[in-house]
């Protein structure tokens, strides 16, 4: 019996539709531990949009891939997907795309230690996200000014951006990016010596990565404990804080967080009495930080180095290798870090963190 005309025709989707719940799929897989099955994902929903007029689709598509590349260290490759993105949004008027890609932009100028590009790059995209209201893109560029005030040694500058981001994502209940804003809260508390405060905002940021299942944050986040209980000297707490961040950076492939806590881990061996350990593991962790292009983690691992180093006796390297740090931080414009560097090489203090 032939079909009858009541008989309903099941159509494929459109490509744009199709493209959009796969794009969607890599955003969340970018955040837990299947940052290739993200990497995958994007490609499929790339390859759909091509047959296809650009629309503001692409344009996060391409941002997004770009930004599952980024959070695994591979900034290079990130780049030209960013770049993409914002060549397509301007040609598209695309304002809220344009402003989105500026941050990333922004975010991989910071990376690499140009925090005049940056702050340049999230200072444009700040007038424009006014401008079309993108509220959660508001506050992610009030946290990353925030940043980078930290980094030039501005506490009350990087606290004044923190709370204008943390009550801009409480007051939408966007639980995700208030966890990261309490992170850099906590980071900065820590380096002031704040530290309940700092463990305060760490366990509530903690406790959202992982009800949200954002491996990539706890993974930071560990990391930030880790730092924290270094600083407080209390060793065996760190030690935990550093297994569980080296487990999350290694079941992600990421070369940045896998050298960000192996550089904890290298300080707590030199301050544990291991030298010869902590030697070994910071070597490793500069070659994978040079693979990530992360300069001011690089400087970070060149001062862990040259401390390994005078606690081993080699004055003289330890020294050049300290104004190795120096110089690097210069160029970024940590300012605090200079001042520790100076400290430290005439009080060589082979057991604190910094």
């Amino acid at each position: 019996m032939g079909s009858t005309g009541n008989q309903k025709t099941l159509k494929k989707p459109p490509a744009t539709v199709e493209a959009r719940r796969l794009a969607e799929l890599a955003r969340a897989a970018g955040l837990g531990d299947s940052p290739d099955d993200a990497l995958g994902l994007s490609r499929d929903a790339l390859a759909l949009l091509a047959g296809e007029e650009p629309t503001p689709l692409l344009a996060d598509v391409l941002r997004w891939q770009g930004s599952v590349l980024r959070d695994r260290g591979q900034t290079s490759d990130a780049q030209p997907l960013y770049e993409e993105s914002l060549r397509v949004s301007t040609a598209l008027a695309y304002d809220a795309g344009h402003a989105h890609a500026l941050n990333c932009l922004g975010s991989l100028a910071q990376r690499r230690g140009d925090l005049v590009a940056a702050a340049n790059y999230f200072s444009d995209a700040l007038a424009l996200a006014e401008r079309c209201g993108e509220t959660r893109l508001l506050g992610m560029l009030q946290q990353n000014l925030g940043v980078i005030a930290d980094i030039r040694g501005n506490p009350a500058a990087a606290l004044a951006h923190y709370r204008v981001a943390l009550r801009t994502f409480e007051a939408s209940n966007d639980s995700q990016y208030a966890s990261w804003v309490l992170s850099n809260l906590g980071y900065l508390h820590a380096k002031e010596q704040r530290f309940d405060e700092a463990r305060a905002s760490y366990d509530r940021a903690l406790a959202i990565a992982r009800e949200r299942g954002d491996l990539l944050s706890e993974g930071i986040m560990q990391e930030n404990v880790a730092e924290l209980e270094l600083i407080r000297g209390e060793l065996d707490k760190a030690r935990t804080a550093v297994a569980r961040a080296l487990k999350i950076a290694e079941q992600r492939d990421d070369p940045v967080r896998r050298a960000a806590a192996l550089k904890l881990l290298g300080a707590y061996q030199r301050m544990a009495g291991d030298a010869r350990a902590s030697a070994d593991t910071l070597s490793h962790a500069l070659t994978l930080s040079a693979v990530g292009e992360d300069a001011l983690l690089g400087a970070e691992l060149l001062f862990q180095f040259a401390s390994t180093l005078s606690s081993l006796g080699d004055d003289r390297l330890a020294t050049d290798v300290f104004h190795n740090a120096q110089d690097a931080f210069e160029r970024i414009g940590a300012r605090q870090w200079v001042g520790r560097v100076r400290r430290r090489l005439t009080d060589p203090a082979p057991q604190r963190y910094f």
